[in-house]
Protein backbone atom coordinates (compact mmCIF):
# COMPACT_ATOMS: atom_id res chain seq x y z
CA UNK A 1 0.00 0.00 0.00
CA UNK A 2 1.39 3.38 -0.92
CA UNK A 3 2.18 5.84 1.87
CA UNK A 4 -0.26 8.73 2.01
CA UNK A 5 1.03 12.29 1.52
CA UNK A 6 2.09 14.19 4.63
CA UNK A 7 -0.84 16.59 4.26
CA UNK A 8 -3.29 13.71 4.69
CA UNK A 9 -1.52 12.52 7.88
CA UNK A 10 -1.47 16.02 9.31
CA UNK A 11 -5.17 16.53 8.59
CA UNK A 12 -6.06 13.19 10.23
CA UNK A 13 -3.92 14.08 13.23
CA UNK A 14 -5.76 17.38 13.70
CA UNK A 15 -9.17 15.74 13.41
CA UNK A 16 -8.30 13.11 16.02
CA UNK A 17 -7.04 15.83 18.36
CA UNK A 18 -10.35 17.69 17.98
CA UNK A 19 -12.29 14.49 18.68
CA UNK A 20 -10.30 13.87 21.86
CA UNK A 21 -10.93 17.43 23.05
CA UNK A 22 -14.68 16.82 22.97
CA UNK A 23 -14.56 13.59 24.97
CA UNK A 24 -15.10 13.76 28.72
CA UNK A 25 -13.92 10.63 30.52
CA UNK A 26 -15.92 9.57 33.60
CA UNK A 27 -14.19 9.85 36.96
CA UNK A 28 -13.28 6.29 37.89
CA UNK A 29 -13.48 7.21 41.56
CA UNK A 30 -17.19 7.92 41.18
CA UNK A 31 -18.34 4.96 39.11
CA UNK A 32 -18.94 2.78 42.18
CA UNK A 33 -21.49 5.36 43.39
CA UNK A 34 -23.68 4.94 40.29
CA UNK A 35 -27.11 3.66 41.25
CA UNK A 36 -29.63 5.61 39.11
CA UNK A 37 -29.76 4.46 35.52
CA UNK A 38 -31.49 5.00 32.22
CA UNK A 39 -33.16 1.73 31.36
CA UNK A 40 -31.38 0.02 28.42
CA UNK A 41 -33.34 0.47 25.20
CA UNK A 42 -33.55 -3.27 24.55
CA UNK A 43 -35.47 -3.65 27.83
CA UNK A 44 -37.39 -0.36 27.63
CA UNK A 45 -38.98 -1.13 24.26
CA UNK A 46 -41.06 -3.97 25.77
CA UNK A 47 -43.13 -1.36 27.65
CA UNK A 48 -41.75 2.23 27.54
CA UNK A 49 -44.50 3.65 29.77
CA UNK A 50 -43.48 1.37 32.62
CA UNK A 51 -40.22 3.31 32.96
CA UNK A 52 -41.39 6.85 32.13
CA UNK A 53 -42.99 9.24 34.67
CA UNK A 54 -46.52 10.19 33.69
CA UNK A 55 -47.32 12.83 36.33
CA UNK A 56 -44.21 14.11 38.09
CA UNK A 57 -40.52 14.10 37.22
CA UNK A 58 -37.86 13.60 39.88
CA UNK A 59 -34.19 14.18 39.15
CA UNK A 60 -32.53 15.24 35.90
CA UNK A 61 -33.40 12.40 33.48
CA UNK A 62 -36.99 13.48 32.83
CA UNK A 63 -36.92 17.04 34.10
CA UNK A 64 -38.93 19.45 31.91
CA UNK A 65 -36.65 22.29 33.00
CA UNK A 66 -34.80 23.70 30.03
CA UNK A 67 -36.21 21.09 27.68
CA UNK A 68 -39.28 20.60 25.52
CA UNK A 69 -41.44 17.77 26.80
CA UNK A 70 -44.67 16.56 25.23
CA UNK A 71 -46.03 15.64 28.67
CA UNK A 72 -47.98 18.62 30.01
CA UNK A 73 -48.44 16.92 33.38
CA UNK A 74 -44.71 17.16 34.10
CA UNK A 75 -44.73 20.90 33.34
CA UNK A 76 -47.84 21.53 35.44
CA UNK A 77 -46.39 19.72 38.45
CA UNK A 78 -43.39 22.07 38.53
CA UNK A 79 -45.59 24.81 40.02
CA UNK A 80 -46.84 22.41 42.69
CA UNK A 81 -43.26 21.43 43.54
CA UNK A 82 -42.42 25.10 44.12
CA UNK A 83 -45.32 25.42 46.57
CA UNK A 84 -44.03 22.40 48.45
CA UNK A 85 -40.53 23.91 48.48
CA UNK A 86 -41.92 27.03 50.13
CA UNK A 87 -43.91 24.91 52.57
CA UNK A 88 -40.77 22.98 53.50
CA UNK A 89 -38.74 26.15 54.03
CA UNK A 90 -41.51 27.68 56.16
CA UNK A 91 -41.75 24.48 58.20
CA UNK A 92 -38.02 24.28 58.89
CA UNK A 93 -36.93 27.94 58.78
CA UNK A 94 -33.90 26.91 56.75
CA UNK A 95 -32.06 29.75 55.08
CA UNK A 96 -32.05 29.33 51.30
CA UNK A 97 -28.38 30.29 51.16
CA UNK A 98 -27.49 27.56 53.66
CA UNK A 99 -29.54 25.04 51.68
CA UNK A 100 -27.78 25.93 48.42
CA UNK A 101 -24.41 25.83 50.15
CA UNK A 102 -25.08 22.29 51.41
CA UNK A 103 -26.07 21.05 47.98
CA UNK A 104 -22.98 22.62 46.42
CA UNK A 105 -20.88 20.50 48.78
CA UNK A 106 -22.67 17.36 47.59
CA UNK A 107 -22.91 18.16 43.88
CA UNK A 108 -20.16 15.85 42.63
CA UNK A 109 -21.36 13.00 44.84
CA UNK A 110 -24.92 13.47 43.57
CA UNK A 111 -23.82 13.61 39.93
CA UNK A 112 -21.82 10.41 40.39
CA UNK A 113 -25.02 8.59 41.36
CA UNK A 114 -26.43 9.10 37.85
CA UNK A 115 -25.08 6.67 35.28
CA UNK A 116 -26.57 8.40 32.25
CA UNK A 117 -25.57 11.70 30.69
CA UNK A 118 -26.64 14.69 32.81
CA UNK A 119 -26.39 17.69 30.53
CA UNK A 120 -27.46 20.41 33.00
CA UNK A 121 -24.91 22.91 34.22
CA UNK A 122 -24.24 23.26 37.94
CA UNK A 123 -26.92 25.90 38.60
CA UNK A 124 -29.74 24.10 36.79
CA UNK A 125 -28.71 20.71 38.12
CA UNK A 126 -28.73 21.86 41.74
CA UNK A 127 -32.03 23.67 41.21
CA UNK A 128 -33.64 20.41 40.04
CA UNK A 129 -32.23 18.41 42.94
CA UNK A 130 -33.12 21.00 45.61
CA UNK A 131 -36.71 21.52 44.45
CA UNK A 132 -37.34 17.79 43.99
CA UNK A 133 -35.73 16.81 47.32
CA UNK A 134 -37.72 19.38 49.28
CA UNK A 135 -40.91 18.35 47.49
CA UNK A 136 -40.44 14.69 48.42
CA UNK A 137 -39.65 15.41 52.07
CA UNK A 138 -42.57 17.82 52.45
CA UNK A 139 -44.92 15.38 50.67
CA UNK A 140 -43.85 12.52 52.96
CA UNK A 141 -44.23 14.68 56.08
CA UNK A 142 -47.74 15.67 55.06
CA UNK A 143 -48.58 12.02 54.38
CA UNK A 144 -47.41 11.05 57.87
CA UNK A 145 -49.73 13.70 59.38
CA UNK A 146 -52.50 13.07 56.84
CA UNK A 147 -55.37 14.03 59.17
CA UNK A 148 -53.94 17.54 59.53
CA UNK A 149 -53.59 18.03 55.78
CA UNK A 150 -56.36 16.04 54.11
CA UNK A 151 -58.58 19.10 53.62
CA UNK A 152 -55.82 21.46 52.46
CA UNK A 153 -53.17 19.55 50.58
CA UNK A 154 -53.69 19.65 46.78
CA UNK A 155 -52.45 16.08 46.39
CA UNK A 156 -54.73 14.64 49.08
CA UNK A 157 -57.72 16.41 47.58
CA UNK A 158 -57.36 14.20 44.49
CA UNK A 159 -56.98 10.51 45.31
CA UNK A 160 -55.94 9.74 41.75
CA UNK A 161 -53.15 12.33 41.89
CA UNK A 162 -51.69 10.79 45.04
CA UNK A 163 -51.72 7.34 43.40
CA UNK A 164 -50.08 8.66 40.22
CA UNK A 165 -47.30 10.39 42.19
CA UNK A 166 -46.81 7.24 44.27
CA UNK A 167 -46.33 5.21 41.08
CA UNK A 168 -43.90 7.73 39.56
CA UNK A 169 -41.74 7.73 42.70
CA UNK A 170 -41.04 4.02 42.13
CA UNK A 171 -39.48 4.41 38.68
CA UNK A 172 -35.73 3.80 38.35
CA UNK A 173 -35.12 6.77 36.05
CA UNK A 174 -37.12 9.04 38.36
CA UNK A 175 -34.98 8.89 41.49
CA UNK A 176 -32.87 11.02 43.80
CA UNK A 177 -30.03 9.47 45.80
CA UNK A 178 -31.48 8.57 49.18
CA UNK A 179 -28.59 10.09 51.09
CA UNK A 180 -29.62 13.55 49.79
CA UNK A 181 -33.07 13.22 51.34
CA UNK A 182 -31.69 11.90 54.62
CA UNK A 183 -29.06 14.62 54.91
CA UNK A 184 -31.51 17.45 54.23
CA UNK A 185 -33.92 15.91 56.71
CA UNK A 186 -31.17 15.88 59.34
CA UNK A 187 -29.96 19.34 58.37
CA UNK A 188 -33.46 20.70 58.98
CA UNK A 189 -33.48 19.05 62.44
CA UNK A 190 -36.84 17.48 61.68
CA UNK A 191 -35.65 14.22 63.20
CA UNK A 192 -35.78 15.88 66.61
CA UNK A 193 -39.59 15.92 66.53
CA UNK A 194 -40.39 13.07 64.11
CA UNK A 195 -39.02 9.59 63.30
CA UNK A 196 -36.01 9.16 61.02
CA UNK A 197 -36.54 9.79 57.32
CA UNK A 198 -36.01 6.10 56.51
CA UNK A 199 -38.83 5.24 58.95
CA UNK A 200 -41.13 7.76 57.29
CA UNK A 201 -40.18 6.41 53.85
CA UNK A 202 -40.92 2.82 54.90
CA UNK A 203 -44.31 3.96 56.16
CA UNK A 204 -45.01 5.74 52.86
CA UNK A 205 -44.24 2.58 50.88
CA UNK A 206 -45.74 0.21 53.47
CA UNK A 207 -47.99 -1.34 50.83
CA UNK A 208 -44.97 -3.26 49.50
CA UNK A 209 -43.53 -4.12 52.92
CA UNK A 210 -45.17 -7.53 53.35
CA UNK A 211 -42.36 -8.75 55.62
CA UNK A 212 -42.64 -5.70 57.91
CA UNK A 213 -38.98 -4.83 57.50
CA UNK A 214 -37.96 -2.05 59.88
CA UNK A 215 -35.47 0.76 59.45
CA UNK A 216 -32.67 -0.78 61.51
CA UNK A 217 -29.52 -1.09 59.41
CA UNK A 218 -31.39 -0.15 56.25
CA UNK A 219 -29.51 2.08 53.78
CA UNK A 220 -31.30 2.07 50.40
CA UNK A 221 -29.71 3.82 47.46
CA UNK A 222 -33.11 5.18 46.38
CA UNK A 223 -36.81 4.25 46.44
CA UNK A 224 -36.53 1.56 43.73
CA UNK A 225 -33.79 -0.09 45.76
CA UNK A 226 -35.97 0.11 48.88
CA UNK A 227 -38.80 -1.73 47.11
CA UNK A 228 -36.35 -4.43 46.07
CA UNK A 229 -35.21 -4.71 49.69
CA UNK A 230 -38.79 -5.33 50.80
CA UNK A 231 -38.81 -8.53 48.72
CA UNK A 232 -35.46 -9.90 49.90
CA UNK A 233 -35.51 -12.76 52.43
CA UNK A 234 -35.18 -11.49 55.98
CA UNK A 235 -32.75 -14.27 56.92
CA UNK A 236 -30.50 -13.50 53.91
CA UNK A 237 -29.31 -17.11 53.80
CA UNK A 238 -30.66 -17.13 50.24
CA UNK A 239 -28.79 -13.94 49.37
CA UNK A 240 -25.52 -15.18 50.83
CA UNK A 241 -25.68 -18.66 49.35
CA UNK A 242 -23.39 -19.91 46.62
CA UNK A 243 -24.22 -19.17 43.00
CA UNK A 244 -24.48 -21.77 40.27
CA UNK A 245 -25.29 -21.61 36.58
CA UNK A 246 -28.47 -20.41 34.87
CA UNK A 247 -31.46 -22.72 34.53
CA UNK A 248 -32.34 -23.87 31.04
CA UNK A 249 -35.64 -25.67 31.54
CA UNK A 250 -38.41 -26.18 34.06
CA UNK A 251 -41.74 -27.91 33.52
CA UNK A 252 -44.89 -25.83 33.76
CA UNK A 253 -47.42 -25.79 36.59
CA UNK A 254 -49.97 -27.77 34.57
CA UNK A 255 -47.39 -30.40 33.56
CA UNK A 256 -46.20 -30.81 37.15
CA UNK A 257 -49.78 -30.88 38.40
CA UNK A 258 -50.72 -33.61 35.91
CA UNK A 259 -47.70 -35.59 37.13
CA UNK A 260 -49.12 -35.48 40.64
CA UNK A 261 -47.30 -32.50 42.17
CA UNK A 262 -49.46 -30.67 44.71
CA UNK A 263 -49.32 -26.87 44.90
CA UNK A 264 -50.03 -25.17 48.22
CA UNK A 265 -49.90 -21.57 49.36
CA UNK A 266 -47.17 -20.91 51.91
CA UNK A 267 -47.59 -18.79 55.02
CA UNK A 268 -44.23 -17.15 54.32
CA UNK A 269 -44.32 -13.46 53.35
CA UNK A 270 -41.13 -13.72 51.28
CA UNK A 271 -41.71 -14.45 47.57
CA UNK A 272 -38.42 -16.34 47.36
CA UNK A 273 -39.42 -18.89 49.98
CA UNK A 274 -40.30 -21.81 47.67
CA UNK A 275 -40.19 -25.22 49.35
CA UNK A 276 -40.64 -28.71 47.89
CA UNK A 277 -41.37 -31.58 50.27
CA UNK A 278 -42.93 -34.99 49.65
CA UNK A 279 -44.50 -34.01 46.33
CA UNK A 280 -45.85 -30.69 47.64
CA UNK A 281 -44.54 -27.33 46.37
CA UNK A 282 -45.31 -24.48 48.76
CA UNK A 283 -45.24 -21.01 47.25
CA UNK A 284 -45.90 -17.67 49.01
CA UNK A 285 -48.90 -15.64 47.91
CA UNK A 286 -48.26 -13.29 44.99
CA UNK A 287 -50.77 -10.48 44.48
CA UNK A 288 -51.06 -9.34 40.86
CA UNK A 289 -52.75 -6.06 39.95
CA UNK A 290 -52.55 -3.42 37.24
CA UNK A 291 -49.34 -1.87 38.64
CA UNK A 292 -47.46 -5.10 39.38
CA UNK A 293 -45.75 -4.94 36.00
CA UNK A 294 -44.62 -1.36 36.65
CA UNK A 295 -42.78 -1.95 39.92
CA UNK A 296 -41.45 -5.37 38.95
CA UNK A 297 -40.05 -4.03 35.67
CA UNK A 298 -38.23 -1.21 37.43
CA UNK A 299 -36.74 -3.49 40.07
CA UNK A 300 -35.64 -5.86 37.30
CA UNK A 301 -34.08 -2.96 35.39
CA UNK A 302 -32.21 -1.87 38.54
CA UNK A 303 -30.83 -5.38 39.02
CA UNK A 304 -29.88 -5.56 35.34
CA UNK A 305 -27.96 -2.28 35.46
CA UNK A 306 -26.49 -2.31 38.95
CA UNK A 307 -25.26 -5.77 39.84
CA UNK A 308 -22.20 -7.16 38.10
CA UNK A 309 -22.52 -10.68 36.69
CA UNK A 310 -26.12 -10.74 37.93
CA UNK A 311 -25.04 -12.64 41.07
CA UNK A 312 -27.41 -10.55 43.18
CA UNK A 313 -30.33 -10.46 40.75
CA UNK A 314 -32.68 -12.14 43.21
CA UNK A 315 -35.91 -10.71 41.82
CA UNK A 316 -34.81 -11.77 38.33
CA UNK A 317 -34.24 -15.33 39.53
CA UNK A 318 -37.71 -15.60 41.04
CA UNK A 319 -39.48 -14.08 38.03
CA UNK A 320 -37.56 -16.25 35.54
CA UNK A 321 -38.59 -19.33 37.51
CA UNK A 322 -42.18 -18.05 37.50
CA UNK A 323 -41.89 -17.53 33.73
CA UNK A 324 -40.93 -21.19 33.31
CA UNK A 325 -43.77 -22.34 35.56
CA UNK A 326 -46.41 -20.21 33.84
CA UNK A 327 -46.91 -20.64 30.11
CA UNK A 328 -50.67 -20.56 29.63
CA UNK A 329 -53.93 -19.49 31.24
CA UNK A 330 -54.26 -23.01 32.62
CA UNK A 331 -51.06 -22.60 34.66
CA UNK A 332 -52.33 -19.32 36.11
CA UNK A 333 -55.76 -20.83 36.86
CA UNK A 334 -54.18 -23.64 38.88
CA UNK A 335 -52.18 -21.17 40.99
CA UNK A 336 -55.24 -18.93 41.41
CA UNK A 337 -57.34 -21.92 42.52
CA UNK A 338 -54.65 -22.75 45.08
CA UNK A 339 -54.67 -19.08 46.23
CA UNK A 340 -50.96 -18.76 45.39
CA UNK A 341 -51.73 -16.02 42.88
CA UNK A 342 -54.30 -13.42 43.92
CA UNK A 343 -55.49 -12.03 40.61
CA UNK A 344 -56.83 -8.48 40.85
CA UNK A 345 -56.66 -8.15 37.07
CA UNK A 346 -59.59 -10.59 36.64
CA UNK A 347 -58.19 -11.81 33.28
CA UNK A 348 -55.96 -14.87 33.76
CA UNK A 349 -54.56 -14.45 30.26
CA UNK A 350 -53.33 -10.96 31.21
CA UNK A 351 -51.42 -12.47 34.14
CA UNK A 352 -49.81 -15.12 31.92
CA UNK A 353 -48.84 -12.48 29.34
CA UNK A 354 -47.36 -10.20 32.00
CA UNK A 355 -45.26 -12.96 33.58
CA UNK A 356 -44.05 -14.17 30.16
CA UNK A 357 -42.92 -10.68 29.06
CA UNK A 358 -41.43 -9.30 32.29
CA UNK A 359 -38.01 -10.86 31.78
CA UNK A 360 -37.86 -10.37 28.03
CA UNK A 361 -34.34 -9.27 27.03
CA UNK A 362 -33.19 -9.38 30.67
CA UNK A 363 -29.81 -11.05 31.14
CA UNK A 364 -30.21 -14.58 32.46
CA UNK A 365 -28.71 -14.49 35.98
CA UNK A 366 -26.69 -17.14 37.70
CA UNK A 367 -29.01 -18.95 40.07
CA UNK A 368 -28.64 -19.52 43.76
CA UNK A 369 -27.87 -23.18 44.49
CA UNK A 370 -31.11 -23.51 46.46
CA UNK A 371 -33.11 -22.57 43.39
CA UNK A 372 -31.03 -24.79 41.13
CA UNK A 373 -31.61 -27.72 43.47
CA UNK A 374 -35.35 -26.96 43.55
CA UNK A 375 -35.55 -26.86 39.73
CA UNK A 376 -33.67 -30.16 39.45
CA UNK A 377 -36.03 -31.80 41.94
CA UNK A 378 -39.13 -30.48 40.13
CA UNK A 379 -37.83 -31.71 36.77
CA UNK A 380 -36.86 -35.01 38.36
CA UNK A 381 -40.36 -35.38 39.84
CA UNK A 382 -41.95 -34.94 36.41
CA UNK A 383 -39.43 -37.17 34.63
CA UNK A 384 -39.95 -40.03 37.08
CA UNK A 385 -41.43 -42.67 34.70
CA UNK A 386 -44.49 -43.30 36.89
CA UNK A 387 -45.28 -39.59 37.21
CA UNK A 388 -44.43 -38.86 33.58
CA UNK A 389 -46.76 -41.53 32.16
CA UNK A 390 -49.44 -40.42 34.58
CA UNK A 391 -49.04 -36.84 33.26
CA UNK A 392 -49.12 -38.03 29.63
CA UNK A 393 -52.24 -40.08 30.33
CA UNK A 394 -54.01 -37.15 32.00
CA UNK A 395 -52.90 -34.79 29.22
CA UNK A 396 -54.10 -37.13 26.48
CA UNK A 397 -57.42 -38.16 28.00
CA UNK A 398 -58.42 -35.72 30.75
CA UNK A 399 -56.88 -32.38 29.71
CA UNK A 400 -60.12 -30.65 28.66
CA UNK A 401 -63.84 -31.14 29.34
CA UNK A 402 -64.23 -32.53 25.80
CA UNK A 403 -61.44 -35.04 26.35
CA UNK A 404 -62.94 -36.05 29.69
CA UNK A 405 -66.38 -36.52 28.11
CA UNK A 406 -64.91 -38.46 25.18
CA UNK A 407 -62.84 -40.67 27.49
CA UNK A 408 -65.80 -41.41 29.75
CA UNK A 409 -67.99 -42.13 26.71
CA UNK A 410 -65.36 -44.48 25.28
CA UNK A 411 -64.93 -46.27 28.62
CA UNK A 412 -68.68 -46.66 29.02
CA UNK A 413 -68.95 -47.90 25.43
CA UNK A 414 -66.26 -50.52 26.06
CA UNK A 415 -67.87 -51.43 29.37
CA UNK A 416 -71.34 -51.82 27.82
CA UNK A 417 -69.84 -53.83 24.93
CA UNK A 418 -68.08 -56.06 27.43
CA UNK A 419 -71.26 -56.52 29.46
CA UNK A 420 -73.21 -57.33 26.28
CA UNK A 421 -70.56 -59.87 25.26
CA UNK A 422 -70.59 -61.47 28.72
CA UNK A 423 -74.39 -61.63 28.66
CA UNK A 424 -74.33 -63.21 25.19
CA UNK A 425 -71.79 -65.82 26.27
CA UNK A 426 -73.75 -66.51 29.43
CA UNK A 427 -76.95 -67.01 27.41
CA UNK A 428 -75.17 -69.50 25.12
CA UNK A 429 -73.69 -71.41 28.04
CA UNK A 430 -77.02 -71.50 29.83
CA UNK A 431 -78.91 -72.73 26.76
Amino acid sequence: MEAQPNGYVSELENELIEIIKGVVLPEMSGTHEQCIYKVPQIIRKANPQAYTPQTISIGPFHSPRGSISDNNNLHQMEELKQKYLKGFLNRTNICVRDLVSKFQEWENKIRNCYAGLVSFDSKDFLKIIIVDACFIIEHFLRTVSYTNWKGNDPIFLKARLFKDIFNDLILLENQLPFFVLEEIYKFANINLQLPSFISITIKYFQYFNHQNINSEGLHPKHFTDLLRTFFLPSSFDFAQGEMGHAIEHLYSVSQLSEAGLVFEVSESKCLFDLKLDMGVLKMPRFEVHDKTELYMRNILAFEECHFSYQDSAFISQYLIMLDFLINTEKDVSILVDKKIIVNWMSDVNAVATMVNTLCKNVTMPRFNLKYLSLCQKLNGFYENPRNKYKAIFIHEYFDTPWKIASTITAVLLVLFTLIQAVCSIWSLVKS
